[in-house]
């Protein structure tokens, strides 16, 4: 017995404390239901995007991060692991001990992680040597629940042959690996996913399908997300379907939203409300919720060079500034994984941006033509702030996207009150087809007064609407209008 002692103290001086704590670190982690229970969040730190997190090695910068980013309710970050920078076919021992650390670090403030393999990377032709790098990788996480699952390749090429013959020959691979207990995913980029889903599932058939498919979803204002989100889900079938990427950059130079200003606090409001409309449509569809790119903007000179290094908006998806202060987005994304769905659109006129000219203007509203629609804390009908028509001369069109703006069986309803001298002021609800070309209106004329009207526009869809918009138009305005208590619902 004395001997056996010795030797178990011996194995336990060999072993290093830090995999030690890494092993105490996830002891007790339950494994995920995978995709159902997923909250990601994607993670570089703001300073060191990509290959640059690892070298230098700062894991307590790392365990900060990881911190903030569990604040938001998330359960999963993702690293993206860079299969040359690493060494490839043989990955170094010292950023094997790094991903063993961040591992550990992330399952000590209740994170699992996603470990995405093979970024910025090529070689498909080496089936061999991809199996000898990924084995290297993942071996040490063979039924380590930490590892909630591994994404083969980010934003596979669904045209490239050679792409698709190395992921029917790795993924079946991959699976006998991890002894089936850890799930398996490939996923498609976000500019023409659907287009890209059909073709990796017709080229991944059979046993050669992973055990979901992630799809990536950036383009436009999340109008048309139920839509992409229901063509992506009939693409995978019956393959489930997890949306890997969400994000929306708070770019001064491009919006998804025409008419919302680019300045800094209209496209942060803009954010925020683009998540809570996919995130509607996700709950809609019955889909998991997605994964988030990502949690910090880059600073200056984080991004290595590549396709996205010194494009403005690749800086700026962050749910938080590169200080680490947060958006809107980060408290929106905290309720929307605790499970809370907030429909409000600012249809009450309280949340303010400031435009280009500093002046205070409604956040989310779209605005075209010769008048302005501002920010008025003096003329409200309840709350602190109404909407206040500005400008004698001209017409002007105000917009706006509600939370629930996908096209569902029944009618859609508007609601709003008005007030103020004359003018003419039209309240409608606008319908817009796949390609966001309105194609419909119904709207309701009124006369302001001095007391506020209200005026309720109900009308259903017209064949090839996929989505509604809050209109008012204004014209022949002879002093000031007001707006408030705007809603939007179906019945």
């Amino acid at each position: 017995l004395r001997l056996w002692g010795l030797l178990l103290v011996a194995l336990a001086l060999a072993i290093p404390a830090s995999a030690q704590a890494h092993a105490e670190a996830g002891a007790d982690m339950r494994r995920l239901d995978v995709p159902r229970e997923l909250r990601v969040v994607s993670y570089f730190p703001a300073d060191a995007g990509w290959t640059r997190m690892w070298e230098p090695w700062r894991p307590d910068r790392v365990a900060a991060d990881l911190l903030r980013l569990r604040g938001l309710n998330a359960n999963t970050v993702r690293i993206v692991l860079p299969a040359h920078f690493f060494g490839y076919p043989e990955p170094e021992q010292r950023y094997l001990h790094r991903l063993r650390e961040l591992v550990g670090l992330a399952a000590g403030r209740g994170l699992h992680v996603q470990l995405t393999l093979f970024d910025w990377w090529g070689e498909y032709r080496d089936v061999e040597g991809s199996k000898r790098w990924a084995r290297a990788v993942l071996e040490p996480y063979v039924g380590d629940a930490r590892v909630a699952f591994v994404e083969l390749r980010n934003e596979i090429d669904p045209a490239n042959g050679e792409a698709l013959a190395w992921a029917r020959e790795l993924v079946p691979w991959l699976r006998d690996l991890l002894g089936g207990q850890t799930p398996v995913t490939v996923s498609v980029a976000g500019m023409t996913p659907v287009r890209d889903l059909r073709a990796l599932a017709a080229g991944l058939p059979g046993d050669a399908r992973p055990d979901f498919f992630a799809a990536h979803y950036f383009t436009g204002s999340g109008e048309l997300a139920q839509r992409v989100f229901s063509a992506l889900r009939a693409a995978a079938a019956p393959t489930p379907l997890w949306l890997g990427e969400l994000g929306y950059p708070t770019s001064t130079t491009v919006s998804g939203y025409p008419g919302v200003p680019l300045t800094p606090t209209a496209q942060e409001a803009a954010q925020a409300h683009y998540f809570k409309l996919c995130f509607t449509a996700l709950a809609r569809l019955g889909l998991p919720q997605p994964g988030l790119w990502i949690l910090d903007d880059f600073a200056a000179g984080a991004i290595p060079d590549s396709d996205v290094h010194g494009r403005e908006p690749e800086y700026r998806f962050g749910l938080f500034h590169e200080d680490g202060s947060a958006k809107p987005a980060a408290a929106a994304i905290r309720a929307l994984f605790g499970g809370k769905r907030d429909m409000g659109f600012n249809g009450g006129f309280e949340a303010a941006a400031i435009a280009e000219d500093r002046t205070a203007v409604p956040a989310l509203w779209m605005t075209s033509g010769g008048l302005r629609l501002v920010r008025d804390a003096t003329g409200a009908r309840s709350g602190s702030a109404a909407g206040l028509i500005a400008g004698t001369t001209g017409s002007g069109a105000f917009a706006v996207t509600p939370v629930t703006a996908a096209v569902r069986t029944g009618r859609a309803k508007v609601t709003a009150w008005v007030r103020g001298a004359a003018g003419t002021v039209r309240i409608g609800i606008g319908w817009f087809d796949q390609r966001s070309r309105q194609i419909g209106q119904n709207s309701a004329r009124v006369r302001p007064e001095g007391r506020w009207r209200r005026v309720v526009v109900s009308a259903g869809p017209p064949v090839g609407a996929a989505f509604a918009r809050v209109l008012v138009r204004a014209g022949g305005v002879q002093g000031a209008i007001w707006l408030d208590d705007v809603s939007f619902d179906w019945r």
